[in-house]
């Protein structure tokens, strides 16, 4: 696992524990499959440069 990844995916779960969300809601915000998104969080699937964006500006604004 890159580092660049590791920092995403602590990234993404500091997101989840302080907004409150699921898997489920994260990866409909970030139009990935629960799969999909749920492998990039753990680290068994590296992110293409366009779902390691769209997860990036999911969790720079706050939820709704």
């Amino acid at each position: 696992m890159s580092q660049e990844l590791s920092s995403l995916a602590e990234a993404i779960i500091a997101y989840q524990k302080k907004y409150d969300k699921t898997d489920g809601e994260m990866a409909y915000g970030s139009r990935l499959t629960v799969e999909k998104f749920h492998a990039i969080k753990t680290g068994e699937l590296q992110p293409n440069s366009d779902e390691q964006s769209a997860l990036q500006s999911l969790i720079a604004k706050k939820p709704h």
